[in-house]
Protein backbone atom coordinates (compact mmCIF):
# COMPACT_ATOMS: atom_id res chain seq x y z
CA UNK A 1 0.00 0.00 0.00
CA UNK A 2 2.80 2.56 0.65
CA UNK A 3 3.94 2.13 -2.84
CA UNK A 4 0.67 3.18 -4.26
CA UNK A 5 0.09 6.38 -1.94
CA UNK A 6 4.37 6.92 -2.85
CA UNK A 7 3.00 6.86 -7.10
CA UNK A 8 -0.02 8.98 -6.51
CA UNK A 9 2.41 11.37 -4.50
CA UNK A 10 4.80 11.39 -6.95
CA UNK A 11 2.14 11.81 -9.86
CA UNK A 12 0.96 14.88 -8.00
CA UNK A 13 4.34 16.01 -6.75
CA UNK A 14 5.67 16.65 -10.21
CA UNK A 15 3.34 19.66 -10.90
CA UNK A 16 3.96 20.70 -7.11
CA UNK A 17 7.46 20.06 -6.99
CA UNK A 18 7.11 18.15 -3.69
CA UNK A 19 9.10 15.09 -3.39
CA UNK A 20 7.95 11.75 -1.41
CA UNK A 21 9.90 8.63 -0.07
CA UNK A 22 8.92 5.28 0.88
CA UNK A 23 10.47 4.07 4.32
CA UNK A 24 9.01 0.28 3.66
CA UNK A 25 10.22 -2.81 5.96
CA UNK A 26 11.96 -5.42 4.08
CA UNK A 27 14.11 -3.19 1.68
CA UNK A 28 17.55 -2.43 2.68
CA UNK A 29 18.30 -0.58 5.67
CA UNK A 30 21.75 1.55 4.53
CA UNK A 31 19.91 2.33 1.66
CA UNK A 32 16.92 3.58 2.88
CA UNK A 33 19.43 5.58 5.11
CA UNK A 34 21.22 6.87 2.63
CA UNK A 35 18.26 8.25 0.54
CA UNK A 36 16.79 9.42 2.92
CA UNK A 37 19.70 12.34 3.88
CA UNK A 38 20.29 12.51 0.22
CA UNK A 39 17.05 13.22 -1.16
CA UNK A 40 15.47 15.13 2.31
CA UNK A 41 11.88 14.40 0.60
CA UNK A 42 8.62 16.54 1.42
CA UNK A 43 6.42 13.51 2.00
CA UNK A 44 7.54 10.29 3.33
CA UNK A 45 5.12 7.41 3.69
CA UNK A 46 5.78 4.14 4.86
CA UNK A 47 5.08 0.70 7.37
CA UNK A 48 4.95 1.96 10.94
CA UNK A 49 8.00 -0.15 12.15
CA UNK A 50 10.31 1.33 9.08
CA UNK A 51 8.82 4.55 10.01
CA UNK A 52 10.08 4.08 13.63
CA UNK A 53 13.42 2.86 12.78
CA UNK A 54 13.91 5.73 10.71
CA UNK A 55 13.21 8.12 13.53
CA UNK A 56 15.79 6.29 16.23
CA UNK A 57 18.71 6.21 13.97
CA UNK A 58 17.50 9.98 13.25
CA UNK A 59 17.39 9.72 9.05
CA UNK A 60 13.50 10.96 10.06
CA UNK A 61 13.28 13.87 12.70
CA UNK A 62 10.34 14.48 14.71
CA UNK A 63 10.53 18.41 14.38
CA UNK A 64 10.10 18.61 10.61
CA UNK A 65 7.14 16.44 10.70
CA UNK A 66 3.71 18.71 10.52
CA UNK A 67 1.35 15.87 9.70
CA UNK A 68 0.91 12.49 10.53
CA UNK A 69 -1.45 10.29 8.49
CA UNK A 70 -2.82 6.84 9.58
CA UNK A 71 -4.27 5.31 6.16
CA UNK A 72 -6.67 1.83 6.60
CA UNK A 73 -5.74 2.71 10.64
CA UNK A 74 -8.27 -0.12 11.18
CA UNK A 75 -6.55 -2.61 9.35
CA UNK A 76 -2.63 -1.57 10.70
CA UNK A 77 -4.11 -1.79 14.45
CA UNK A 78 -5.88 -4.83 13.80
CA UNK A 79 -2.37 -6.38 12.20
CA UNK A 80 -0.26 -5.78 15.81
CA UNK A 81 1.14 -2.09 14.78
CA UNK A 82 -0.57 -0.53 17.47
CA UNK A 83 2.88 -0.56 19.92
CA UNK A 84 4.83 0.83 17.04
CA UNK A 85 2.00 3.56 15.70
CA UNK A 86 1.78 4.66 19.79
CA UNK A 87 6.20 4.49 19.87
CA UNK A 88 5.89 6.36 16.60
CA UNK A 89 3.23 9.40 18.65
CA UNK A 90 5.53 9.19 21.19
CA UNK A 91 8.74 10.75 19.32
CA UNK A 92 6.18 13.24 17.33
CA UNK A 93 5.99 17.10 18.96
CA UNK A 94 2.20 17.55 20.92
CA UNK A 95 1.44 20.29 17.96
CA UNK A 96 1.25 17.88 14.69
CA UNK A 97 -1.71 17.12 12.78
CA UNK A 98 -3.12 14.06 13.30
CA UNK A 99 -5.42 12.61 10.05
Amino acid sequence: MSFQIQKVILALGDYMGATCHACIGGTNVRNEMQKLQAEAPHIVVGTPGRVFDMLNRRYLSPKWIKMFVLDEADEMLSRGFKDQIYEIFQKLSTNIQVK
